[in-house]
């Protein structure tokens, strides 16, 4: 989309970088991940404002499209689904990290379902419930190898059985979290679904079941099938456009669902042999062209992309150039013809003379060594979302 048909210089004044995003497209990943898993039912892990793509839009488009639950890290990050009129207070909020015991109020307050890891925890919201007479829901959380939360499989039979006589809990699901899902070799995945599996019959076999067996990531979903959905999907990342890794033998059939773009600010012609930027790590080959563009570390675009990262101009691959600053950048354009106010992607497509041309998260990832998670959050709240399709 361009600035023909959506002006945002108008619509945002006083900012012209944003991030657009496609809440159509959320959907339609969204409906491919759960035909992937056999049309399980399917609890979206929106944490981290959705990956950085706003939470409550995205949650809102989301349970539109029939998600089950929704998925958070924090009770904070809850408060504001739970504040908007627009979505349902009954929808169910999982906060998959364990909570500690002096959470249990604002757990009840906002009634979320929160992890079942320790029975200390188990008490202080079994006592915090009843006085309040509220009924939580809670996921025994089982640590088959990825050592990070949860009890370990062997413990959780007994853990149950103390667990079952506290008032005002019900233990309705039962999760894990694999460490390899996305990877070639699946020998430990597949070790981690056997433990999981194991420890589900055992504790089916001591009067103990579970609506929700939940431990599907956007990489088990991918490769696995059918194999680790058990009733309840949780992808993330796939969601939002990204396979969680190259080593998928399945990919998923996602895209990106946002795009990030500026335009240009200012232009300034140079002879060659003139630097560029701070530290003058970037002197001019030739006579040139440098567009200068308002975004910078302070938006997502890391300082450490100096000297790798590339922008989208009329359908033309260009370089950033120079240190990249804390609020903007500068772009070799060459001997092209752009005026002031020339929209500038940096994640995204444009069409050109040869088809479509994209620069998506995982360029920048590859770039830095990193996962496309981590440029997506990286994406700050000083730059406005555009949400089209809602």
């Amino acid at each position: 989309m361009n600035y023909t048909t959506h002006d945002y210089r108008q619509e945002y004044p006083l900012r012209t970088t944003i991030a657009e995003v496609d809440l159509a497209q959320l959907r339609a990943n969204f409906r491919a991940i759960r035909t992937r898993g056999g049309n399980t039912e399917v609890m979206p892990v929106v944490k981290a404002d959705a990956y950085g793509h706003g939470i409550v839009p995205c949650a809102k488009a989301l349970i539109a499209e029939g998600a089950t639950m929704l998925g958070v890290a924090f009770a904070a990050e809850a408060e504001p689904l739970r504040s908007d009129r627009r979505i349902p207070y009954e929808i169910p909020i999982a906060v998959v990290t364990p909570p500690f015991p002096h959470g249990a109020a604002e757990y009840c307050r906002l009634n979320l379902e929160f992890c079942a890891a320790s029975l200390d925890t188990m008490r202080a919201f079994s006592a915090e419930a009843a006085r309040t007479g509220r009924i939580l829901n809670a996921h025994l959380t089982l640590d088959t190898g990825m050592h990070r939360d949860g009890i370990p499989p062997n413990e959780a039979l007994e853990f149950m059985r103390s667990a079952s006589y506290l008032p005002n809990i019900t233990i309705h699901g039962i999760c894990t979290h694999f460490a390899t899902a996305d990877e070639v070799d699946k020998r430990y995945f597949h070790l981690q679904v056997r433990r999981l599996n194991d420890t589900l019959q055992t504790l089916r076999d001591a009067g103990f079941l579970f609506r929700y067996v939940h431990a599907a990531n956007s990489g088990a979903v991918a490769d696995s099938s059918t194999e680790a959905a058990f009733t309840l999907l949780r992808p993330g990342i796939a969601l939002y456009g990204y396979n969680p890794s190259p080593e998928l033998a399945s990919p998923l059939d996602v895209k990106p669902v946002m795009s990030l773009k500026t335009s240009i600010i200012s232009l300034r012609r140079l002879a060659a042999g003139e630097p560029v930027s701070y530290g003058r790590r970037y002197t001019t080959p030739r006579e040139t062209t440098i567009a200068t563009i308002p975004i910078g570390y302070a938006d997502g675009l890391r300082r450490s992309l100096t000297g790798k990262a590339r922008v989208m101009i009329g359908g033309q691959y260009f370089p950033i150039v120079g240190t990249i600053c804390m609020d903007q950048c500068m772009v070799d354009v060459g001997d092209a013809k752009f005026s002031v106010g020339e929209s500038v992607y940096l994640l995204g497509s444009q069409t050109s003379e040869h088809g479509e041309i994209r620069i998506d998260a995982d360029e920048w990832a590859q770039e830095l060594g990193t996962i496309s998670y981590e440029i997506l959050t990286g994406i700050t709240a000083r730059v406005p979302r555009i949400y089209l399709n809602s």
